[in-house]
């Protein structure tokens, strides 16, 4: 790994706080990937336990010819059950600061990151003797030394495509966070240019007991992010989020973010508990041999939180886990055995025939969500098109609403401090006077939006039933429902923006100001602070 911001290993000599070094590992530890013994808590039955572990192996063993994908996950959740792990992801869109925060909760630069999108396999933080061990495709496992390149291995500039084949990495240190067999799973980030980077953060996902959702305070929600909550919430999993890089906001600030990003999330029983957070400088307060300060906000509140679940919480809430996964694994292989069954009680002919039915009936939906897509984007561009026009008018009058403020300001201070106080004048205008504005479009975006979105997603919805119907009866077989996600927001592109604009007024150069008589560059400055209010707006 590099020693760069984010990336490579703490320096020499340095033991970051709840670590054991190399070479001191208590009596028993020593064999790679072996995990403390759980112990048992209220509400945790272990021969519960040992009965789901029982049922999936056994699922595992047997459902490989009906599904290999759900017999493979069965697999892994009896191996995670053994173990006594709970898995939680660390989700969000790239460079959201995913792998800052984990590096920040487990105390040293684990893992890599930077500039660019980095993370292109998920990576596992376990406790451990530390090390890192690699399974490639096909089987292949490796166990590398602590000091190992990672970013050879995770990081898409060094493993593009993930043209190595690696499937998974387990990077174990000694984190007394970690101890209770709390295991975080670094994702590569959503919505990125690189496609396979979606898919594999769905993987990891799928196979969760839990998940950390990262936001950031410069775009705190986006579509994708809330389709990836609402993803979550189907599966009841245990869910935390945190909006990082807050340490550029004040209070106040914050608990705007905060407000908007509740207000935005997906409707759910339970009210989410919002973390303001500074991973990196959290990170770089545990590096250099110190708990994290103030500049990391609420980061020692979070990481508290995350060490009261895993003390508390954890196993009950992986064994619910374990027995919703295993419900919903069940589910899949009895569906996939009802379509087996139904295409070997009818012969080839006929199964063919069918099979092209379906195919017609499949590609007249696809024909048709393509016009239900061709309506919503004009829809879009229509409500862009009023906004934009909207906006524009506001800001060609308001020169004219608060020039009478300027000039007073500008009668009122002194040469030396006309700049200074004509540009904070402009952009307590642009603050106070957009607000209101601001208020009734989103209130009318957002509504106008939502409407579009729950109209178009209904849509969609009639076409996968109406497509279920049809296998249903063309192969006389019952087939679970699938619900159609609602259509995320994105609020950001408008809502978020636009809250607190900054300034991007020109001072004039010195000589102009010695040159010019003071009456001249009075009127100068004010014309000057009237334009640039139309332009901020």
């Amino acid at each position: 790994m590099t020693g760069q911001e984010g990336g490579g290993h703490v320096p020499p000599g340095h033991v970051p706080p709840g670590h054991v070094p190399p070479g001191q590992d208590p009596p028993g530890q020593d064999r790679p990937g072996q995990d403390p013994p759980g112990q048992d808590r209220p509400g945790h039955d272990p021969a519960d336990r040992e009965a789901v572990e029982t049922v999936a192996r056994r699922l595992a063993a047997t459902g490989r010819e009906w599904d290999p994908t759900a017999a493979a996950q069965a697999g892994e959740l009896a191996d995670r059950l053994a173990r006594g792990r709970f898995h939680v992801v660390v989700v969000g869109e790239f460079k959201r600061g995913k792998s800052t925060l984990v590096n920040a909760l487990v105390g040293a630069r684990v893992l890599p990151s930077g500039a660019i999108p980095v993370t292109t396999v998920a990576t596992q933080v376990a406790y451990g003797p530390p090390g890192v061990g690699v399974t490639y495709a096909g089987g292949l496992v490796e166990d590398l030394p602590p000091t190992a390149d990672l970013e050879a291995l995770v990081a898409e500039e060094r493993n593009p495509g993930n043209r190595l084949g690696v499937e998974g990495v387990e990077v174990r240190v000694r984190c007394d966070l970690l101890q209770s067999g709390l295991v975080l799973v670094d994702t590569p980030g959503i919505n990125s240019v690189h496609g396979h980077n979606d898919r594999s953060a769905a993987t990891a996902l799928d196979s969760a007991d839990g998940a950390i959702v990262v936001l950031s305070a410069d775009a705190p929600l986006s579509e994708r992010e809330r389709a990836v909550v609402e993803r979550i919430q189907s599966r009841a999993l245990r869910c935390f989020f945190v909006i990082n890089k807050a340490d550029h906001l004040d209070p106040g600030e914050r608990d705007e973010v905060r407000r908007f990003v509740a207000r935005s999330l997906p409707p759910s029983p339970h009210p989410p508990r919002l973390w303001c957070v500074a991973a990196l400088a959290g990170l770089q307060d545990r590096c250099a041999g110190m708990p994290p300060g103030p500049g990391s906000v609420e980061l020692p509140a979070f990481e508290a939180e995350l060490r009261r679940f895993a003390d508390v919480e954890l196993a009950g809430a992986r064994d619910e886990s374990a027995r919703r996964e295993l419900g919903y694994l069940a589910a899949r292989l009895r569906t996939a055995v009802a379509v087996s069954r139904a295409a070997l009680e009818v012969d080839r002919d006929t199964l063919a025939n069918r099979v092209a039915m379906f195919e017609e009936a499949s590609e007249g939906q696809r024909r048709a969500l393509a016009d239900d897509l061709a309506l919503l984007r004009r829809d879009v561009e229509v409500l862009g098109r009023r906004l934009a026009t909207n906006l524009q008018g506001f800001a060609r009058h308001a020169p004219e609403r608060w020039g009478p403020r300027l000039e007073a300001v500008a009668g009122g201070s002194r040469a030396g401090e006309l700049e200074t106080s004509l540009r904070e004048a402009v952009e307590s205008a642009v603050r106070s006077g957009f607000e209101s504005f601001r208020r009734e479009e989103a209130d009318f975006t957002e509504a106008s939006w939502r409407e579009m979105a729950e109209r178009t997603r209904n849509r969609v919805q009639a076409r996968v039933d109406e497509l279920r119907s049809a296998a249903s009866d063309l192969f006389d077989i019952a087939l679970p429902e699938v619900r159609v996600p609602g259509i995320g927001e994105q609020p950001e592109g408008f809502f978020y923006l636009f809250v607190y604009p900054g300034s991007s007024t020109e001072s004039f150069s010195r000589v102009a100001r010695r040159l010019l008589p003071a009456g001249i560059l009075r009127r100068r400055m004010l014309a000057r602070s009237r334009r640039q209010l139309a332009e901020e707006l």
